[in-house]
């Protein structure tokens, strides 16, 4: 095997989708891959990393730039998918070699860490730890109040984005492995994705919520007034949303609501690897000596191919 990795270069997007496609026998990935290509503004070509065998493409691993919120302040990570190899090739190798040209990569530029959700036998043999989780708030809908407000829902436009962004830095500001988003129109609004504002009928935006398509899937809500977030909350009915137990809309809307409960749950599958030694100590000694809870994150959000 004449392996030979690099950065994604112009022209190997269809080369990728096919890996893509192949290896997990779904478009999901590859559209994934797609729309952060295209959206995210922190895509860069050289963190798309490809193994080639001759001529051949044989494997395909994304690493995204990912300011996250660890221990009270933003840290600079890669955030690690899709992994994909041809499957007549795999078990040779090339996901490692794949690997750890990422990580030398992220060394070289100065990330912090490295995040993944994955399988846990073969990321710790690359030497990711589980270390996070995953959040949820389970909303009893048959107890919530009748809304005292009506809303207007409105696309995404390139005025509410600062709003957007420091909601959404509230929103994150004590939970540990909250990936912040910026004040880049891309991030706000894709392709497939309920990503909508909420209006006040006096013209004040109420909140924003994203989601798969259809009612009642709301995957995050971002708000200011607390009574405010429980009407969206009542007029739009999730069943379940993904916040952390320590951030805002929890701790601000939520306390004392008898009809909802939030957790956080670690997870095998929710894994980091430290690119400079110490990059996770004081956080992992929180969680095991129980000062702190579990971070959290959905992965990846909202770049989900929901179409």
């Amino acid at each position: 095997m004449d392996l030979h990795v690099q950065s994604e270069r112009p022209g190997d997007e269809e080369a990728i989708d096919l890996v893509t496609c192949r290896a997990f026998e779904s478009m999901d990935e590859a559209n994934l891959v797609r729309l952060l290509r295209a959206h995210y503004p922190g895509f860069e070509r050289r963190y798309s990393v490809l193994a080639w065998d001759g001529a051949d493409l044989v494997g395909h691993a994304l690493f995204t730039p990912a300011p996250i919120r660890l221990m009270n302040r933003t840290v600079r990570a890669l955030a690690l998918a899709p992994v994909a190899v041809l499957p007549e090739r795999q078990r040779e190798g090339v996901g490692g070699r794949l690997l750890e040209f990422g990580r030398r990569l992220g060394r070289r530029d100065k990330f912090d860490l490295i995040f993944v959700v994955g399988h846990p036998e073969y990321y710790s043999r690359h030497g990711y730890t589980a270390c996070f989780g995953f959040a949820k708030v389970t909303i009893d809908v048959e107890a919530l109040p009748q809304p005292r407000r009506t809303f207007r829902r409105l696309p995404v436009q390139a005025e509410d984005v600062p709003w957007l962004a420091a909601r959404h830095a509230a929103e994150w500001a004590d939970v540990d492995f909250g990936w912040l988003w910026g004040e880049h129109l891309g991030e706000w609004r894709l392709p497939c994705v309920n990503a909508t504002v909420w209006w006040t009928e006096d013209g004040r935006r109420a909140a924003y919520t994203v989601g798969k398509p259809g009612p009642h899937t709301c995957a995050m809500l971002l708000a200011e007034d607390p009574a405010v977030a429980r009407d969206v909350i009542a007029t739009a009915r999730p069943p379940t949303l993904e916040h952390h137990p320590a951030g805002w809309l929890v701790r601000r809307a939520l306390d004392g609501v008898a009809w909802a409960a939030a957790e956080v749950t670690a997870s095998e599958a929710a894994m980091a690897l430290e690119l400079h030694p110490g990059a996770l100590r004081a956080y992992t000694e929180g969680v095991a000596s129980g000062e702190r809870p579990p971070g959290a994150t959905r992965w990846p959000v909202p770049f989900v191919p929901f179409c």
